[in-house]
């Protein structure tokens, strides 16, 4: 019997081992990606071709990373017939003014606000394990003016589109000079075929189906939410996709009210800390970031975190990656208050002067 068992444990940590080896191999490893192209690339290629009928039956696949690039579909640029200069004059400055809460340029203007209260609500998933974080939660608002779309832009770790390649947040903000930056969606954590669409600053490294909800921010500066099975790429370049994320859920309904039902998994209807972003008008957007799993801030439910941005009146607002992952920096200090040292993540969102 003894023996039995000693061979039933030895058996069991054996497949332990293999299942560490295959998860680090599979995801931990940097595998063959595509260096992103810049932006300014990105922009005077798609002004190039605008005439040009794109091939939109086209296959994106992962290339070399030296390798690959140049055949990279771009979108549509299709501009706000606005000037947001003028649209939002009053939220810019003719010079840079920073304190430690604010930043406003000829181009740029946030705001950070500090909220905490308590939601009179305990956690008790996960077997009771999220309870001893207790009700309180806090968070921090970046509310958010922009000149132009380009000032929000999109990065990936070590510049690099692929899976296992990571980089702490603040060192991809001091390398994209960005004002402030928060994680994005963590888009190579799933390399099954039903992954979504990515486009990042205009250019398409990815297009396959998802059972995830579509984050689409447009060149434009408008801002779409699509459902499983509603991402077609001829659209999505025609109408001037500019960034995507699929993370998920979305927390508004098309009325700007918040939603009590959400397209996502058991483990994210839990309270976690949170990172989402918000969209106002073409111009004006809000960046979230909920901080949790401590006693000061146990995190936010999707519906919680729903009734803020209700509250804010945005007209849309996307959930994207959390935990250990939601962090956010502001003139190069970190910003919230993260349960654990700085985490290593798979991209980001910048906020920066644009071109």
């Amino acid at each position: 019997m003894k023996k039995r068992i000693l061979w039933l444990t030895v058996d069991i940590m054996a497949a332990a081992f293999v299942l560490v080896i295959v998860w680090v191999a599979d995801y931990k490893i940097p595998q063959k990606g595509v260096k992103a192209v810049s932006i300014e690339n990105a922009v005077s290629e798609a002004e190039k071709s605008q005439n040009e009928m794109p091939d939109f039956n086209q296959k994106i696949q992962m290339g070399d990373t030296k390798e690959g690039t140049a055949s990279l579909q771009k979108t549509c640029i299709v501009r706000d017939s606005q000037d947001w200069h003028k649209k939002y004059v009053d939220k810019f400055s003719d010079t840079v003014v920073a304190t430690d809460t604010s930043y406003t340029s000829p181009n740029v203007s946030i705001q950070l606000s500090y909220h905490q209260y308590d939601t009179g609500k305990l956690d008790k998933s996960n077997a009771g394990k999220h309870e001893k974080y207790g009700t309180k939660t806090s968070y921090v608002l970046a509310d958010i003016y922009v000149g132009d779309i380009t000032c929000l832009q999109t990065a990936f770790a070590q510049d690099t589109y692929g899976v296992g390649y990571t980089e702490k947040l603040s060192d991809m903000s001091s390398r994209m000079k960005s004002v402030l930056a928060v994680n994005g969606d963590s888009y190579s954590n799933n390399r099954n075929q039903n992954n979504g669409t990515i486009i990042r600053n205009g250019v398409i490294y990815r297009n396959e189906q998802t059972d995830a909800e579509t984050c689409v921010l447009n060149w434009d500066g408008t801002m779409d939410i699509y459902q499983p099975g509603q991402v077609e790429l001829q659209q999505l370049i025609e109408k001037g996709a500019y960034q995507s994320w699929v993370f998920g859920p979305s927390l508004l309904d098309e009325k700007g009210k918040a939603k009590d039902k959400f397209l996502t998994w058991d483990y994210i209807r839990e309270s976690h800390p949170r990172t989402a972003i918000g969209y106002y008008e073409p111009g004006h957007y809000c960046l979230l970031l909920v901080d949790g799993r401590q006693d000061s801030s146990r995190g936010m439910f999707p519906d919680e975190m729903a009734k803020v941005f209700e509250e804010l009146g945005c007209k849309a607002a996307y959930n994207l990656d959390g935990g250990h992952c939601s962090f956010m920096t502001f003139l190069d200090k970190v910003a919230n208050h993260p349960y654990k040292p700085e985490h290593e993540v798979a991209d980001g969102i910048f906020i920066t002067e644009g071109l």
